[in-house]
């Protein structure tokens, strides 16, 4: 057992032990080996045995007796079914969920709630304080600057750090090639209009961020849902029969990390889908936001890496890694590039001139990486502690989505919970949870749920799992 750069060796002792439980080696309240026998038969020193142990008993799967040792608490997750492969109506939709999305995402932001649902990260794992501090040198030292509007682009030394962040992804790129927006949202409509119109019909996941719905409804289109897998995404046969059958306009995909699936495309599915949609002449639109905050050392590479021609336009923001209310995101728009740039001028001419500034000075003084690797571990494992108490609480029948980055869960529970009459009901327990239905143009996941672990943490977690497991 040799532990990576990127992974302490108590991890690596951790996710050995955490399989073999899952594997039935050890059953639920049966003792596991002493701090001794671990270290002797590993061959790690005590105090590497002690942060295995303490790592295990954070995530719920085992618990410290006293006097006695460490035991198996919760039954392993990896025995919990996913759900199933998505089948929406293989036809275009109106989309009309604007309205109630804004009327939930308004109610779950009220004071004193518990926000189970919501995609925010936390802030704690967030660099606040040294934004903070750099914003407040920014404003001291160019207190000039918002006198004058940015480059409509957007600020140039921003744009060169975000080409070297891209790099991570697998995507060479530079500076001219990216353009600074307002938020990730921002970039995914301006990527859409500079490629469809008005009745057009956008092909999608099923389920896909509402946002993502929201987006398309605004601009007068159609959605077209397409089957996706919870782990591996969208499903390429779907897809490939859908576009020889019907005249779609563009395709837009979450290929890493999902919201809300939580599912992330293997390199070879994205290569196989950049080429079906090229051979098509359908441009895809890459949102890529949660796409850093993998649980592995290296993060996957984006589907803009196999796009040799240009045609996928990828979008992205600092909002899960860095901060939600910099507003900063970007797009690289491929062979789009000139459509977009014009389109954002007409929007609002450029991105706000000291937060696009303040984020450049940021990254360029290094720790950004080391910031979003902690923060992956921190979500992993409060992810493999939310699947176990799911897993023990809610009822028989349900299955859990098993994300390997960024911190949202797709939950499909039994058929006879509905998740707008359960969301009321949590929303009166001061819990908010966000329904499935938000999800899908055809108002498909009746019994869907997503939770986050981003921002709700430890025994609250628990116990507002719990509460909902009663609600049910």
């Amino acid at each position: 057992m040799s532990a990576t750069p990127e992974q302490f060796l108590y991890e690596q002792l951790a996710a050995d032990l955490s399989k073999a439980i899952a594997q039935g080696l050890f059953s639920k309240d049966e003792r596991l080996p002493s701090l001794r026998q671990l270290s002797e038969q590993y061959a790690v020193s005590m105090a590497t045995a002690i942060q295995a142990y303490q790592h295990l008993e954070q995530t719920g799967l085992i618990a410290a007796r006293p006097k006695s040792g460490y035991y198996v608490t919760a039954r392993p997750t990896e025995d919990t079914e996913e759900p199933t492969l998505t089948r929406p109506k293989s036809s275009p939709t109106d989309v009309n969920v604007g309205h109630l999305a804004m009327s939930l995402v308004n109610e779950s932001r009220l004071p004193g709630l518990i926000r189970l649902g919501a995609a925010v990260p936390e802030p704690a794992l967030l660099p606040l304080g040294a934004l903070s501090r750099t914003l407040a040198g920014i404003a001291r030292r160019k207190l000039q600057a918002p006198a004058s509007y940015e480059q409509s682009q957007g600020n140039l030394e921003l744009r060169k750090q975000i080409a070297r962040l891209m790099r991570d992804s697998g995507v060479r790129c530079s500076p001219d090639d990216i353009i600074v927006t307002n938020g990730c949202l921002e970039a995914l409509g301006l990527a859409l209009r500079a490629i469809a119109k008005n009745g057009d019909t956008i092909a999608i996941e099923s389920p896909t961020y509402f946002g993502v719905l929201q987006v398309i409804e605004s601009l007068g289109m159609k959605a077209l849902e397409i089957p996706t897998h919870a782990r591996t995404g969208i499903d390429i046969q779907a897809l490939k029969k859908t576009l020889a059958q019907r005249k779609i306009a563009a395709c837009m995909l979450m290929p890493t990390f999902n919201n809300p699936l939580g599912s992330s495309m293997p390199d070879v599915h994205k290569q196989d889908v950049v080429a079906l949609l090229a051979r098509h002449r359908v441009p895809l639109i890459e949102d890529d936001v949660y796409g850093a905050l993998s649980y592995e050392p290296r993060r996957p590479k984006a589907a803009k890496a196999f796009d040799p021609h240009g045609n996928v336009l990828y979008c992205s923001s600092f909002s899960k890694t860095v901060s939600p209310g910099l507003r900063i995101g970007w797009i690289l728009a491929g062979r789009y590039q000139e459509q977009v740039a014009y389109q954002k001028f007409l929007d609002n001419i450029c991105t706000a001139t000291h937060p696009q500034q303040t984020l450049a000075e940021f990254l360029a003084k290094g720790g950004y990486r080391r910031g979003v690797r902690h923060a992956a571990r921190i979500y992993r494992q409060r992810m493999e502690q939310f699947r176990h108490w799911l897993a023990d609480a809610f009822p028989k029948g349900t299955r859990i989505s098993n994300p390997q980055g960024g911190f949202l869960l797709w939950v499909e529970l039994p058929p006879a919970v509905d998740c707008l009459d359960l969301y009321r009901k949590a929303l009166e327990k001061k819990i908010a949870i966000t329904p499935g239905v938000l999800f899908s143009a055809q108002g498909q996941y009746r019994h869907h749920i997503r939770l986050s672990c981003g921002a709700v943490d430890g025994e609250q977690a628990r116990k507002s799992i719990t509460a909902l497991a009663k609600l049910m």
